[in-house]
């Protein structure tokens, strides 16, 4: 008996390498895989997105925002399929044969949003935009992994699709110029896009998962549907109704993913989507505080750390960003990591270890960072590095001045325990459309940037 039920998993196990799944979406409902989609989720890589928390320190602010980066890739992969579906068959319709779109080329958009977000660390946002130039500083040997001078996580993303299909039997269905194709789905070359380089008509692939353009893209799409609903907030941007609408129009010479002006309102909720998102959440002051907390932790740890675990040859957390077989092993588990880590001899080793645990026992305890200042702007045009440097300069102005300083004696804060936190955020208003030609070019609205200050203490 025990060996009949044996053989029966082995069948299905092979037979599902040829056929598709459906996965129950608390979002998008029943969602249908492709075999090369199950593939890829079937592998140690994907699979470490259930271990990435979506929103990094907001479940300790919103309880029910525990979700993963796992789930919101598939759901991305889900809506990259559909709008894919949904231009070919507007392209169909207008019978623009040099626009066609073919099953092989939805099939990479699938596999493009399935992958995005391969290259997450602990935390999400945190590792790459708070943790990691903050090491940076003090290690200049560490690579700059990054897009325009940041730490950028899609750098990793196509290292981890290198190390997928490696591993998969995949030329079934796609071949290695393919993969060329997803990875730049997923992130533009520094020297242009060389798929469609001899078909320019056919770049607008490249606003579907990650639009540079306007930022409208599925990415976007899922994760203001999912955080909304896993943080408990209302919000009236329906993507269904964009997808159904989506039509490829020719501007300028380039042909660009339009929407009609009819649409101008559900988009504008899409922004508003976002803006709420962080200024409710995203950037709450509390979530910034133990965000801040985790970041201080992970410096203390990070030289103690050791990846993969246990390994005698192994990288600390700050350099498996260059090395894949120990990024593999970097996810929201490395707190616990740093409560199980021996303390050695060495005085240093000791204290970095206390202060880390410390801190992590503060963030439990709610013992947090407090705020003690909140400073908000509107760029009148887009910020340039030296606007962003002469703004930084006269907050530490304002930090120095006498009631200030005043305020810190009192309550016996020390400036090594202030904490600046500067964020912002973009927002871009859509091509309208008309018939088959934009009726004007884009215009740029600028969200306020949010300036936090904390103190340890």
């Amino acid at each position: 008996m025990n060996k009949i039920f044996c053989q029966s998993f082995i069948e299905i196990g092979a037979l599902s390498m040829s056929k598709t799944i459906i996965i129950n979406d608390p979002i998008w409902g029943p969602i249908e895989r492709h075999p090369l989609c199950v593939r890829v989720i079937d592998t140690p890589e994907f699979q470490g997105l259930r271990s990435i928390k979506q929103l990094g320190g907001c479940s300790y602010v919103y309880p029910g925002a525990c979700h993963n980066r796992f789930e919101h890739s598939i759901g991305t992969s889900y809506l990259a399929g559909c709008l894919g579906r949904a231009l070919q068959k507007k392209i169909n319709e207008q019978g623009l044969r040099k626009l066609e779109i073919s099953e092989k080329e939805i099939l990479c958009l699938e596999l493009g949003g399935l992958c995005h977000d391969l290259g997450h660390g602990p935390f999400s946002h945190l590792f790459d935009l708070m943790f990691y130039p903050r090491v940076k500083m003090k290690n200049d040997d560490l690579p700059r992994w990054t897009v325009i001078h940041v730490v950028h996580h899609e750098d990793n993303s196509l290292k981890m699709i290198d190390r997928i299909f490696k591993s998969i039997k995949f030329d079934d269905f796609i071949t290695l110029e393919d993969i060329e194709f997803i990875k730049e789905l997923i992130q533009k070359p520094f020297d242009g896009y060389k798929t469609y380089k001899n078909q320019p008509e056919k770049q607008f692939f490249f606003e579907i998962i990650a639009n540079d353009l306007n930022s409208i893209d599925v990415d976007k799409w899922d994760y203001f549907s999912r955080d909304c609903h896993m943080l408990g907030l209302h919000h009236n941007f329906q993507c269904e109704r964009t997808i159904k609408l989506a039509k490829v129009v020719e501007h300028d010479g380039k042909w660009h993913v339009s929407y009609p002006k009819s649409e101008w309102f559900n988009l504008f909720d899409m922004y508003y989507t976002r803006f709420t998102l962080h200024r409710r959440a995203y950037q709450h002051q509390v979530v910034k505080a133990v965000e801040i907390m985790i970041t201080d932790a992970l410096l203390k740890a990070d030289k103690w750390l050791t990846f993969p675990p246990g390994a005698k040859n192994g990288v600390c957390l700050s350099e498996s960003v260059i090395d894949m077989n120990a990024y593999l092993f970097v996810t929201d588990e490395v707190l616990h990591q740093i409560r199980m880590l021996p303390s050695k001899s060495t005085e240093e080793n000791k204290k970095d270890i206390e202060d880390a645990i410390e801190i992590l026992d503060r963030i439990n305890r709610r013992d947090l960072y407090r705020l003690v200042g909140e400073s908000k702007i509107t760029w009148k045009d887009q910020p340039n590095q030296e606007k962003k440097k002469d703004y930084k300069q006269s907050l530490q102005e304002w930090m120095k001045s006498e009631k200030f300083n005043e305020w810190m004696k009192q309550n016996e804060i020390e400036e090594v325990d202030l904490k600046l936190y500067h964020t912002e955020r973009t927002g871009l208003i859509l091509f309208p459309r008309k018939g088959q030609k934009c009726e004007r070019k884009l215009t740029v609205e600028r969200f306020p940037s949010v300036i936090h200050l904390h103190v340890a203490k």
